[in-house]
């Protein structure tokens, strides 16, 4: 129980458990476990940061750099780390690696207005693609677009803004996502998804995340898709802390993520395989009938 008296005493900051509950709700619904609390507390902290590096690094004329407190944990605490004490990363950790990207797609949300930016910290020049599109849910495409794009070097470059107000309803807006890739040489880099409401207000539907696991060498290779958006999925092996080359992202329907992580020693593929584990913010909360 997060409120327990030996929780609070591994909570340094007095106001620390009442801040998270406040900015958690603000944003998600009340989590239906513990273990579903402790995940929704890690995306409430990677976005709350990713929002705001994002923007400060699209304000370079005003901002020259972000850093965050903290990075890790000198005991086993509740904090602000991104990783934790027994060196696992937390969401804001595999957060940090998208949003300090040398070269940076963000979108400016300003509710129904949309604007997409390309941030390039290189000294040279970047060329790409930009790929949008206007959605529902599940995966039915409303308008969609592509943006060729040149990023001058040490600036912020926007490429394109859009205005869905008349698009949107109440109804709508709470079933719609727009979503932006960033491509280049036929390899998509970065991919960021906008919903029009706060994500307590998504009509989510299950999306039936399925994964499949490959033995590659010394890596497991998971290829990961869903039959909905699934917002922040989380996925993890049962009984091993292992380190992903990404997680805690978006998966929109049509789209295929691939990630990797070290196999643990001693394990074979079909133990890896019946370990695998993923979840998104659709599993955080009890689906009851709404009216």
């Amino acid at each position: 129980n997060m409120t327990s008296r030996i929780m609070e005493h591994h909570q340094r900051n007095s106001a620390g458990n009442s801040k998270i509950i406040t900015y958690m709700t603000d944003g998600y619904r009340l989590p239906d476990t513990f273990d579903a609390l402790v995940y929704l507390t890690q995306v409430q902290q990677a976005e709350s940061v990713r929002i705001a590096v994002e923007h400060w690094r699209r304000n370079r004329e005003i901002c020259s750099g972000a850093l965050y407190w903290q990075t890790n944990d000198c005991w086993g605490v509740a904090s602000w780390s991104s990783i934790d004490y027994e060196g696992r990363w937390k969401g804001l950790h595999y957060a940090a690696r998208r949003f300090y990207a040398p070269v940076l797609l963000s979108v400016e949300d300003e509710g129904d207005r949309m604007a997409i930016c390309v941030t390039n910290d290189l000294p040279a020049a970047w060329s790409g693609e930009v790929r949008w599109s206007l959605e529902t849910l599940d995966g039915q495409a409303l308008q969609s677009g592509s943006v060729e794009c040149q990023a001058a070097p040490l600036a912020n470059t926007p490429i394109k803004r859009f205005d869905f107000s008349e698009q949107m309803d109440y109804e709508s807006r709470a079933q719609t996502v727009f979503i932006a890739e960033l491509w280049q040489n036929g390899q998509s880099l970065a991919l960021t998804a906008c919903p029009f409401v706060k994500d307590k207000h998504l009509n989510l539907e299950d999306p039936q995340i399925a994964a499949q696991a490959e033995r590659r060498g010394k890596q497991l290779e998971i290829l990961l898709k869903a039959d909905s958006l699934a917002r922040f999925v989380e996925v993890w092996l049962e009984g091993a802390d292992a380190i992903f080359s990404d997680n805690f992202f978006d998966l929109p329907v049509g789209r295929m993520m691939r990630i990797t992580c070290a196999v643990p020693e001693g394990w074979a593929l079909n133990q890896a395989r019946a370990a695998l584990r993923a979840r998104s913010l659709y599993d955080s909360y009890e689906h009851l009938e709404e009216f």
